[in-house]
Formats: C-alpha cells, sequence, structure tokens
C-alpha cells in the first residue's frame, strides 16, 4: 500500500499538469489546448499580427509567429503569441469586433521579452497571467512551437507608404 501512495503522490503533478501542458504562469494549469484561429475572437489573425509587425517597424524581413490557446473546465481561456525575431511573448484578448482585434496587437506595452525578465524571479509589473519568470516563458514558448498554430509574415510594404 505504501508503494501505491508513493507512486501516486510522485505521479500526482503529472496529472495536475493537463497532460504536458505548461503550468506556469497560470494559477491553475490549464485543461486544454484549443485552435485558436476557430475561435470568433481571433479569426484571421495573420492581420493583427501583421499590424504588429508594423506597427514595430519590422516589416522588412520575415517574421516568425506562433500562436496557442489554453483553456480551462470553468471556461476561461487564454491565448499567447510567441514571437521568434523579437523574442517576446504577448498574452492576447482578441475581439469580436473586426477593427479591435485587427489592432489588438499593437501596442508596445503589452507582452514580455525573454530579455527582460529579471533573472533573480522578481516581478517586472506587468501584472495579471503575465509571464514572469524565465521557466514561465520558456514553457510557453517551447509549448506554442509544439503544438501551436504557425504563422511568417513575408516582407512588405506597410499601408499608406
Amino acid at each position: 500500500m505504501k508503494a501505491l501512495l508513493a507512486v501516486f503522490v510522485l505521479a500526482f503533478p503529472l496529472f495536475a499538469r493537463g497532460g504536458g501542458l505548461p503550468d506556469e504562469p497560470f494559477r491553475s494549469p490549464p485543461d486544454e489546448r484549443f485552435l485558436v484561429s476557430a475561435s470568433p475572437y481571433y479569426q484571421q489573425p495573420e492581420r493583427a499580427i501583421k499590424n504588429r509587425v508594423a506597427y514595430f517597424k519590422k516589416q522588412d524581413k520575415a517574421n516568425h509567429f506562433c500562436l496557442i490557446g489554453y483553456k480551462w473546465r470553468d471556461g476561461n481561456t487564454q491565448v499567447w503569441l510567441h514571437w521568434l525575431e523579437d523574442g517576446s511573448l504577448v498574452q492576447w484578448d482578441g475581439s469580436l469586433d473586426r477593427e479591435i482585434r485587427e489592432a489588438s496587437l499593437m501596442d508596445a506595452s503589452d507582452g514580455v521579452r525573454l530579455a527582460e525578465i529579471a533573472t533573480d524571479g522578481e516581478d517586472p509589473g506587468l501584472g495579471g497571467a503575465r509571464v514572469t519568470s524565465v521557466r514561465a516563458w520558456h514553457q510557453l514558448a517551447d509549448d506554442c512551437e509544439q503544438h501551436g498554430q504557425k504563422y511568417v509574415i513575408a516582407p512588405f510594404v506597410p499601408d499608406g507608404k
């Protein structure tokens, strides 16, 4: 009986992580991943992503993105965008309104770059369900690269130029 209990206690963290899902930066690990582009809040995500590239004036070269969504049993969701060249992760809220959705990633204050995370584990003050540790950043980026939707934004001339 003790051996069985020991096996259960040692294995329990695996069950709590929801089958290989990241456990950080969440208060509780998500229950599943979902296809982000199938949600009406994130339709045609490449438009919002392209707008982010233009906002940061990085349209002169190809940019690689990964988009991943997490869902909990209570219906809550979170969506994360990983920008490879920028080394950043952004939690994206999306919108049912097309114009708002397409402009919703054009904010310099959202997201966090791996290089900006304090190595001492101190919260950089981003608040909410933001990435505040190197471990959390890598968990999200790695999970996105393995399971997320990939987008490549080719070089382009921004509208109005």
